[in-house]
């Protein structure tokens, strides 16, 4: 099995071209989360109640995750195969974590909200639109899945699910800032996924992406005569 796993790491396939990602969003969350505690601050807003439940922060989240959704529906669009795969994936992801970070309808959240009910069905469902979703691309074409979790092509999505982790961890050692700008730099890792598939959709680099098997190079190389 070790020898196995060493072999698909070692395959040919997609790789993801944007390496800057990680960076891009860290700086992305830094700068809104001083933006944000500016304004409130000049709004004369405590730090706590900056980045307390529901409050600007969170906001702030759901407008990131809220974009993620809708760069990804342009990128399905937009994009063709295993580029498709991810959109669809990330765009799922995106929906399930903006209904997670919605408020619960209460007396002083009524309008952005929804009840515990609401929002678990509608989690539910986009994870079962995930589960359908991963069945028909693997039938369409064998080897999707294989290609889509292989770490070169899948590490941002894998950063942003280690920072939701690690957001969880600070959580549960009471420290809230920490906590909600690490969800926030998870939230615009997935953004700037979906913007990256939407704005470039052909396809990744290193792979067909209409086959499960990448060409040779000298026959992919090849003019057809």
């Amino acid at each position: 099995m070790p020898t196995l796993f060493a072999a698909w790491l070692r395959t040919e396939g997609p790789r993801w071209a944007y390496l800057r990602i990680w960076s891009h969003a860290l700086i992305g969350a830094i700068g809104l989360t001083a933006a944000t505690g500016t304004a409130c601050s000049a709004l004369g807003m405590a730090l706590p109640e900056i980045f307390a439940e529901n409050a600007a922060h969170e906001l702030l989240q759901s407008l990131v995750l809220g974009s993620a959704v809708v760069a990804g529906v342009v990128a399905l669009i937009l994009c063709s195969g295993l580029t498709r795969f991810a959109a669809l994936v990330t765009g799922l992801i995106s929906y399930i974590g903006f209904f997670r970070e919605m408020p619960s309808c209460r007396g002083d959240v009524l309008i952005f909200c929804a009840d515990s009910a609401t929002r678990g069905s509608l989690m539910a469902a986009g994870a079962l639109c995930l589960a359908v979703a991963a069945v028909f691309f693997e039938l369409r074409a064998r080897g999707t899945i294989m290609k889509a979790i292989h770490p070169r092509l899948s590490w941002p999505l894998a950063l942003a699910a280690g920072l939701v982790g690690v957001s969880q961890i600070s959580e549960d050692l009471h420290l809230v800032a920490l906590e909600e700008v690490l969800e926030l730099y998870s939230y615009l890792v997935l953004m700037l996924i979906t913007c990256s598939l939407g704005l470039q959709p052909s396809s990744f680099p290193g792979v067909s992406m209409d086959s499960p098997h990448q060409l040779p190079r000298d026959h992919a190389a090849r003019p057809h005569s």
